[in-house]
């Protein structure tokens, strides 16, 4: 057997992951258009090691209830997503999708306008 000379930089996984975000981009916002749901963008993918489910992060533009709104109409059309989904990966199984809102970038901003904001009293110096 000849041995390994160099390491691959990414794992199976996170092809496999980067492909799902890649392939559910397109019906996701379209889905969200349809329900006029505004801009809606995939910020990761976590997938188990054996692919029997993932959970597809969501950030979207507008109020909280339009992230809610987003979310229940992804999860109506779960199966066919997943049907999509299936048809691309060409894996020996297609992971049972969920999907949750990511508040990262919320919690960004709130760090932002905290640091931004003075806590010491410049008239007290």
């Amino acid at each position: 057997m000849i041995p390994r000379t160099k390491e691959r930089a990414f794992s199976r996984l996170d092809r496999v992951t980067a492909t799902m975000k890649r392939v559910l981009a397109a019906p996701i916002g379209e889905i969200a258009r349809a329900h006029g749901s505004g801009l809606v963008s995939i910020t990761r993918v976590e997938a188990t090691s054996d692919l029997r489910s993932a959970v597809v992060h969501l950030s979207v533009l507008g109020n909280s209830q339009q992230g809610v709104d987003v979310v229940a109409q992804l999860r109506a059309q779960a199966a066919e997503l997943q049907s999509i989904l299936g048809r691309e990966l060409r894996t020996k199984r297609t992971p049972i999708l969920t999907f949750k809102i990511d508040d990262t970038l919320a919690r960004a901003d709130r760090l932002n306008r905290l640091l931004g904001t003075p806590t010491v009293d410049a008239a007290g110096d």
